[in-house]
C-alpha cells in the first residue's frame, strides 16, 4: 500500500470519504481513497499491492507498524472481545492509537528506539561555549 503522499511525501494520511458510488465499490475490493492531512492531496491505494493483505493493518489509517495492548488497561468493544477469545492478537496502531484485534500476523513491530547519528565537526564546535579572551 502507498501510504506516503505522492505530493509532499508525508505519511500523515487518513482514509477519505467516498465521493461516488464507484469509489464505494472500489473500497469493497480493497482500493481505498486516502487524503494527506498536511497538503490535502487525495489518492487511491490498493491493499493488494506488495502482499500487504497477508499482514494485520490498522482499520483507521491502514498502517502496519503495530504494537500490542493488554486487556487490563483497556475495555474493548464486544466484537473485539469475541475475536480475542477466538485467538486473535490485540494490536495497537502507533500512529493513530487505535486498539483492535486481528488474526493476521504483524509485519512491522513498533519500537520507540531512535537511531543515533554521529556528530559532525560543525555541530561539536557549535555546542561548545565561545572562548573568552
Amino acid at each position: 500500500m502507498q501510504l506516503e503522499c505522492p505530493k509532499c511525501g508525508s505519511r500523515d494520511a487518513r482514509v477519505a470519504h467516498c465521493r461516488s458510488l464507484g469509489e464505494w465499490f472500489k473500497g469493497i475490493v480493497g482500493i481505498y481513497p486516502l487524503r494527506c492531512r498536511r497538503c490535502k492531496t487525495r489518492w487511491a491505494t490498493s491493499t493488494w499491492e506488495s502482499a500487504a493483505w497477508k499482514f494485520a493493518r490498522c482499520p483507521k489509517c491502514y498502517r502496519q507498524e503495530l504494537s500490542t495492548w493488554s486487556e487490563q488497561h483497556y475495555s474493548p468493544p464486544r466484537w473485539t472481545l469475541i475475536q480475542l477469545r477466538l485467538g486473535a492478537t490485540p494490536y495497537r496502531c502507533a500512529a493513530c492509537r487505535c486498539n483492535f484485534a486481528s488474526f493476521k500476523k504483524c509485519k512491522e513491530k513498533f519500537a520507540w528506539r531512535h537511531r543515533e547519528r554521529p556528530h559532525t565537526p560543525e555541530e561539536i564546535e557549535s555546542d561548545s561555549p565561545p572562548l573568552k579572551s
